[in-house]
């Protein structure tokens, strides 16, 4: 029972074995069962003969540790083929796709560590951008490697219970995602690699601090000032020549101590975050950014925001019409607070204006389905509005601009990181579609495919949901067309979420590459069984798993392709605390250096 479990690969003697070549069918085993025969599958019958029956049985796995000296105890294996065998001649040994039926009743062989290694990793090529995702959970000594060039253009999902670890398993993959292409230089295309985290519960600062500092183009984007403390906003309107400017980080660095977001195991660490917002907060070069739309063409906003729904009554041709003329009258109008306050307006005389009908004054807007898309209309204009304008007078480079973040994405120079936050999760929608959008065009019209864009959406059910209207609507739209078209010019898409019934299955079955944990609703795994082809028999080894284990499943990142792996990830909480105290190390020492002597 120690050395057969979940993930345990077997060999077995296959029909297409020849006096000049052996080959053995391998197999993985997905769920085990020690069998006491005695017992019986369903002890039934006089409690005290099945008391003792127990007694009995339990001291025949004991004192049968080394052998099986009984047949009434046996261990029951349920495996799975791989569609790969062994072949073993005179030339050596080698693996090769699956080429006949495993023999039944044939000697069934277990796996050492090393042909495990071998087994689970050849397919992986040494040249691309690799890295070791995680052990084994049966094994720590076998290592799994991923292609993160594959998992990212074919899209991954990560699927798991309250508690399972989702938010510490994106952060580890994001840092060993840019590990992997900083240390690839051989093919100058694929060493970099741009990820887009849209963070609806702000916990990426923390899980993601070491990447943001280490990463020279990094930063948290605030897509509102109302995202940020006060005092941070005040230091980043701060002039380089004001002399309080050390005294206003330190208030700003303070104030983001106090209102960051921590995991549990990092919440011991809360003082030393001070040395991480320190650098992050840099008045030269800060990690931490607000976001701001480029200036366009207010009437052409206008008309990407009216998207009425059905008809609009009676009066539809003339409630056409004077949209029409609102747009037209902002025809090249830049998006600045006084030409939104003047469109709102006259959207506003749009929901009160009248018309003689039948010689009669009555309401243009005279159905539901009417006032219901001026209404729609005038909010989008007006949520994006709280994006688009900056009250405050920032510095330059405390600011992102929509246009900047574009270039980027294109350029070839370095990876980038980019996490967005924001007090309004319809504005973080929102952002996300436009960006996707813009960069989908881009991407289409230049035929660009390098490099890849990773667009992250952690609690995935808040972006792409079954049912959608307004915001939710939009990021669903943007997500569907990564999800589909967007493999084909560099532009990927990673969700992860513990409602998986709540999501959109044709999204949901675009991925390529899945890590599941424990889901103890039956609809969630019945969701992901049927996206990715697999039996309730396989999520069983799930109930068993201890925070930081998944069930890896992926048709091109890893070397065995389409057989679920029992793997144990690294934990992100260490990587961030000993990155913390590497950090307060180096602080001090610039300390004592700078400190006067007597």
């Amino acid at each position: 029972m120690n050395l057969i479990r979940e993930g345990t690969l077997l060999a077995v003697e296959n029909f297409s074995s020849s006096p000049i070549e052996r080959r053995y069918s391998l197999l993985e085993v997905v769920s085990l069962l020690p069998m006491h025969y005695a017992l019986g599958e369903r002890p039934e019958g006089y409690p005290g003969f099945v008391v003792e029956a127990a007694r009995n049985a339990a001291r025949d796995w004991v004192e049968q540790e080394h052998e099986a000296m009984e047949e009434v105890t046996k261990i029951r294996c349920i495996a799975i083929p791989t569609n790969q065998e062994i072949r073993q001649n005179s030339n050596g040994t080698s693996l090769d796709v699956e080429s006949n039926l495993p023999m039944v009743g044939a000697r069934v062989y277990v796996l050492d560590t090393a042909s495990t290694t071998a087994v689970l990793n050849y397919g992986i090529r040494h040249h691309q951008p690799r890295f070791e995702v995680g052990h084994l959970t049966r094994d720590s000594q076998v290592r799994v490697e991923l292609v993160p060039e594959e998992m990212l253009r074919t899209h991954f999902a990560i699927f798991g219970f309250t508690g399972a670890g989702k938010s510490n398993l994106i952060s580890t993959l994001i840092y060993k995602i840019l590990q992997a292409y900083r240390s690839c230089t051989a093919e100058r295309q694929r060493s970099v690699v741009k990820i887009l985290v849209f963070d609806l519960m702000s916990e990426y600062a923390t899980l993601l601090s070491d990447c943001l500092l280490e990463l020279s183009n990094a930063c948290i984007v605030a897509l509102t000032e109302e995202t940020l403390p006060g005092a941070v906003l005040t230091y980043m309107e701060a002039q380089p020549t004001d002399g309080n400017l050390q005294g206003l980080r330190r208030e700003a660095r303070r104030a983001l101590v106090r209102t960051t977001l921590y995991p549990k195991a990092l919440a011991a660490y809360r003082a030393k975050f001070d040395y991480f917002w320190h650098e992050a907060l840099k008045y030269q070069s800060p990690r931490l950014k607000v976001w701001k739309e480029e200036v366009g063409d207010l009437g052409k906003l206008l008309r990407s925001l009216w998207q009425p729904r059905g008809g609009l009554g009676a009066n539809e041709s003339e409630i056409r019409r004077r949209v029409e003329a609102i747009c037209g009258a902002f025809n090249g109008q830049p998006l600045t607070q006084e030409t939104f306050q003047r469109a709102i307006a006259q959207i506003d005389n749009l929901e009160s204006a009248q018309i003689q009908r039948n010689n009669q004054n009555v309401d243009l807007l005279s159905t539901t389905a009417a006032r219901e898309a001026v209404r729609e209309w005038k909010e989008s204009l007006q949520e994006y509005a709280k994006s688009a304008i900056l009250s405050r007078s920032l510095q330059p480079q405390f600011i992102l601009s929509e246009q900047a973040l574009l270039s980027d994405l294109d350029s070839q120079e370095k990876s980038s990181l980019y996490v967005f936050q924001s007090s309004d999760p319809d504005l973080l929608r929102r952002v996300a579609a436009r960006i996707g959008e813009k960069m989908f065009e881009r991407r289409r019209w230049s035929g660009r495919i390098e490099p890849l864009v990773l667009f992250l959406m952690d609690e995935a059910d808040e972006f792409i949901p079954q049912k959608a209207e307004g915001s939710y609507a939009e990021s669903r739209a943007i997500a569907m067309t990564l999800a589909r078209r967007g493999r084909k010019f560099g532009l990927c898409l990673g969700i992860a979420t513990q409602r998986v019934r709540y999501l959109d299955t044709s999204i949901m079955a675009q991925p390529h590459t899945y890590f599941v944990s424990k889901m103890p609703r039956k609809s969630d795994r019945e969701a992901v069984a049927e996206a990715f082809g697999i039996s309730e028999e396989m999520f069983r080894q799930t109930f068993k798993f201890q925070k930081g284990d998944w069930l890896l499943m992926s048709y091109d990142a890893v070397g065995m392709e389409a057989v679920p792996i029992p793997i144990h990830c690294e934990d992100a909480n260490q990587r961030i605390k000993q990155f913390l105290d590497e950090l307060e190390q180096k602080y001090r020492q610039r300390s004592a250096q700078h400190a006067p002597t007597s």
